[in-house]
């Protein structure tokens, strides 16, 4: 039986779950030759430890009784095999595999520098005024969770990076709908969405011209606005949906604690985003199915099987409401 228990607050828990390790565990396998060495299942989730409680290497060292130069090198490691990628990858993969719908939302959120100015990869971004670095992301609305993501320097142009992301997502997703803000209001990127998923609703607004600005009942004006909005879904309770993201992006920096690191340059920066996005993954599988419901966007789906219908879920909400009242 597993004995590797870490001590962490009570909704921080689900390091110690046995799900998590289950899945941890697919991807260290024991080497064939050689002494065995340390649990690699033991020291990433102490690496997840240090992510959520914002503490030292050292900390570590006094908690398991490993050196702490061993966690720099494991994570070195880790990152030379380019391992939070592939892993962030075949669980993403996995997910959107068994969703039976998405509703995908796309956004970009600013992260400062660690030292606060420039760094290896960073970027003066001229809005915030600070060196920093972007995570473009997009996002599935109903169970919150990262399905592709990229990492790069703090002035790099949203719609141009979402072109990439688009070019990178698999078609065989089952997205209905996609979401994002004016600032991917590009008819190019529009006509490639409509070619990876013939049925996506685009809900992205369109922008204001300047023309339209100072003369907003032209004819040209309105024709072209008309012309742009021909093949958008913008309804409002659909557009309002695209809140969820920004949700997304303050837990991940509050919770997850995403550019809290003490770490420099953009490697890093990409390391600690595929990070956060794993540990996001970690938590959702260990979310129990009654509370998920009730609490909850979340749907309940797991990385092997698929539940096939949700109207069982909604009985025992709805027998559960009913006791409580009764």
């Amino acid at each position: 039986m597993y004995q590797n228990t870490i001590p962490v607050f009570a909704r921080f828990q689900w390091v110690n779950h046995p799900r998590v390790i289950h899945i941890l565990q697919q991807f260290f396998k024991p080497p064939e030759r050689g002494r065995k060495g340390y649990d690699k299942v033991f020291l990433l989730r102490l690496l997840i430890y240090k992510h959520l409680m914002g503490c030292s290497y050292r900390d570590l060292e006094s908690i398991s009784q490993i050196d702490h130069s061993t966690f720099v090198k494991f994570r070195k490691r880790l990152l030379r095999t380019n391992w939070f990628a592939s892993v962030f990858k075949t669980l993403t993969a996995n997910i959107a595999s068994g969703l039976p719908a998405i509703t995908a939302v796309m956004d970009s959120s600013f992260v400062e520098t660690y030292s606060r100015h420039d760094e290896l990869g960073s970027e003066y971004n001229g809005y915030k005024e600070k060196n920093g670095f972007k995570l473009h992301q997009i996002i599935d609305y109903e169970t919150r969770l990262p399905l592709c993501q990229i990492a790069t320097p703090g002035a790099r142009s949203d719609v141009l990076l979402g072109h990439h992301l688009i070019r990178g997502s698999p078609p065989s997703w089952n997205v209905k709908g996609f979401l994002a803000d004016k600032a991917y209001d590009d008819w190019k990127f529009v006509t490639r969405l409509k070619q990876k998923w013939e049925q996506v609703l685009v809900g992205i607004p369109v922008r204001r011209t300047h023309t339209e600005v100072r003369e907003p009942q032209h004819p040209g004006v309105i024709k072209n606005r008309r012309g742009k909005e021909s093949d958008r879904y913008l309804r409002k309770r659909f557009l309002n949906q695209r809140g969820e993201i920004e949700r997304y992006f303050s837990r991940k920096k509050r919770v997850f604690n995403l550019g809290e690191e003490r770490t420099r340059h953009l490697k890093n920066f990409r390391a600690n985003c595929y990070m956060t996005s794993i540990m996001e993954i970690l938590e959702w599988s260990t979310t129990p199915k009654l509370w998920t419901q009730l609490f909850t966007k979340l749907t309940r789906i797991g990385l092997t099987r698929n539940f096939k219908s949700l109207s069982e879920d909604h009985g025992l909400v709805r027998g559960y409401l009913q006791s409580k009242r009764t």
